[in-house]
Formats: C-alpha cells, sequence, structure tokens
C-alpha cells in the first residue's frame, strides 16, 4: 500500500508514505516524524485522524489511532480521481505480469531485452524525485496522487529488475 497524506505534530510535520492501514492504525514512512509516545494528527484531503506513535524504526513508525477510522476512505480507490490512478496501476501490473512470463498476464505483449541494471537505476531515480517533491507540502496536496503513481511505477521497475520487495 502506498497512500501520500500529511503528519503533524510538537516536533515534526510534513508529508508522509502510508504503508499500512487498518481501522484502529497505521504504519506511516517519512523523513522526520514524532517521537515515541507523541501524538500526530494525519490528513488526506478532507480526511483526518489523530493517534500516538506506537513504535519507531528509522524513517517509518506504527501510529495507533486514537478512535477507529474508516480505512477504505483512505484507500487510493476510495479517494475521488484515484480511478484513472487504479487503471494505470492495474495496465503496469498487466505489461508486468506479461515481461515475467506469468501465464495469468491479461494480454501479451513484445518481449525486448532490457538491462535489470538500467531498471534498477530507473526506480531510484525516480524514487529520489518523488522523496524531492514530496517533501513540499503543496506538492503533496495539489498533486499526492501522482507522486502515488510515481512510486507504483517504481516499484514495478524494481520487481521487473529482479529485487525483491520488503
Amino acid at each position: 500500500m502506498f497512500v501520500i497524506a500529511t503528519m503533524s505534530a510538537i516536533t515534526a510535520s510534513g508529508p508522509i508514505k502510508i504503508r499500512n492501514l487498518s481501522r484502529h492504525g497505521a504504519l506511516i514512512e517519512g523523513a522526520a516524524l514524532p517521537g515515541l509516545g507523541e501524538h500526530l494528527k494525519l490528513r488526506r484531503g478532507l480526511l483526518s485522524a489523530t493517534g500516538q506513535i506506537v513504535r519507531l524504526d528509522g524513517n517509518k513508525a506504527g501510529v495507533r489511532f486514537d478512535g477507529p477510522i474508516d480505512a477504505a476512505q483512505w484507500l487510493p480507490s476510495g479517494h475521488p480521481g484515484q480511478q484513472r490512478v487504479d487503471d494505470l496501476f492495474q495496465s503496469i501490473r498487466d505489461e508486468s505480469a506479461a515481461c515475467t512470463g506469468r501465464r495469468d498476464a491479461a494480454r501479451p505483449t513484445a518481449r525486448t531485452a532490457v538491462d535489470p541494471a538500467q531498471l534498477r537505476q530507473l526506480a531510484l531515480d525516480l524514487n529520489a524525485l518523488a522523496d524531492d517533491l514530496a517533501a513540499d507540502a503543496s506538492v503533496v496536496v495539489r498533486h499526492g496522487l501522482r507522486l502515488q503513481t510515481l512510486d507504483v511505477v517504481s516499484q514495478v521497475l524494481r520487481r521487473l529488475a529482479g529485487e525483491t520487495q520488503n
């Protein structure tokens, strides 16, 4: 899962990526995160949730919400205008399946020789671009869905290059 949101707390604020989400909590990732035990507020469009940092590991943190949320509204498919991103992701998955030889690919495509090192470098470049753009809160607000697309494309490139995802 990858959802861009903003986070604000006493000691830190800025754009974050929501990597996992449930009614009662989330796994977030960001350049600057609040400390263990600190309260924060997450925002995505008109949605907001408050909670407490219950786990901290580098640039990732576990958040326990103060009350249950409707997780479906926070998901990309629950956000207005997200259908285009979902359709693009499905198209990329179909292409990825065809390139990796999976039999359940939606449609066959012509295979071309691609250097895995080039794919990895493209993925790194896209990640760097997305991180730079996500550091600007106004860009996140205006182009959050497009930033998600960059991350999805980067993940597919890494998969095509043969990297395993954690």
